[in-house]
């Protein structure tokens, strides 16, 4: 008797797509971009990663004028 390995199992069709490096999807937008070209070890794609920048420092400059403010 013998036993062919994952003869019963269809993992084409699974849950866990197999991911090439060549198009990846955003966190947060879930669009594809080229990886290549744009390298983000966070997946994030180059807009929404502008996107997140304007708003850390919206909130630096936030919370600086607030401890100034607090100071005085």
């Amino acid at each position: 008797m013998t036993h062919d390995s994952f003869e019963h199992h269809d993992h084409k069709e699974s849950g866990n797509p197999v991911k090439t490096d060549a198009a990846k999807a955003c966190r947060f937008c879930k669009t594809s971009y080229v990886h290549e070209e744009n390298p983000s070890f966070l997946r994030i794609c180059p807009t929404c990663g502008y996107k997140i920048l304007i708003v850390l420092l919206i909130i630096m400059i936030a919370t600086s004028y607030i401890a100034w403010f607090g100071i005085l």
